[in-house]
């Protein structure tokens, strides 16, 4: 289980002991003594702008979610990292590359939605869901507050024999289909922190040194 809540470039981490490590970035470590306590941690980790992250000790991470969805905004989204003969299909947008996904539609089954954000992004086809994989979080600016937004994910794989075509209104402008050495390097190494997860947990470990 992935028990990060990522915001920006910095995250909240959930550790059950001190003796955890995480990537290498300066870790303040919490242990709050309510929920109280926990709030004004929060509160001050989306509010003020330096770059460190935070581990919180000792606090059940289903509790924690539940305590976010009730602060924040909530948001499912739903998406797909897509297998095709040992290459996988990735989306450029926005200047990054990322993995298709979407907000579900009210009423959608999570699995219906992230069969149809792969498709309509990337007008791939034949999809077929193999497993779930962990679910990631982030924290964004919305309205007037903040939101929560927890995105399911799916391993698929396909025989799709298409052209692959970007959804451009979602300033998607290329869909290419990546081998493993890409993925883990290309990708890895132009992505979001929480798309590293996802892909971490997809393949295995990256080889991070230049």
């Amino acid at each position: 289980m992935n028990k990060k809540i990522y915001y920006n470039n910095k995250f909240i981490e959930f550790w059950e002991t001190q003796s955890q490590s995480s990537q290498n970035q300066t870790i303040k470590i919490f242990s709050p003594k309510n929920t109280q306590t926990l709030k004004i941690i929060i509160d001050d980790f989306v509010q003020k702008n330096d770059l460190n992250s935070i581990a919180i000790l000792n606090y059940d991470f289903d509790e924690i979610i539940k305590f976010f969805k009730n602060s924040f905004f909530y948001i499912e989204a739903a998406g797909g990292f897509i297998e095709k003969d040992k290459h996988f299909l990735f989306i450029h947008r926005l200047g990054k590359w990322d993995l298709p996904k979407g907000k579900l539609d009210k009423g959608e089954t999570i699995e219906n939605a992230a069969v149809r954000e792969c498709e309509e992004e990337c007008a791939v086809t034949n999809l077929k869901i193999v497993k779930q994989l962990s679910s990631t979080f982030h924290i964004y600016q919305y309205k007037t507050g903040f939101a929560l937004k927890q995105t399911f994910w799916y391993y698929m794989t396909t025989d799709h024999t298409g052209k692959l075509i970007p959804q451009t209104e979602e300033n998607i402008d290329d869909v290419v289909w990546f081998s493993e050495k890409e993925a883990k390097k290309t990708a890895y190494n132009d992505t979001y922190l929480t798309i590293k997860d996802v892909i971490l947990e997809a393949l295995g470990p990256v080889n991070t040194e230049k």
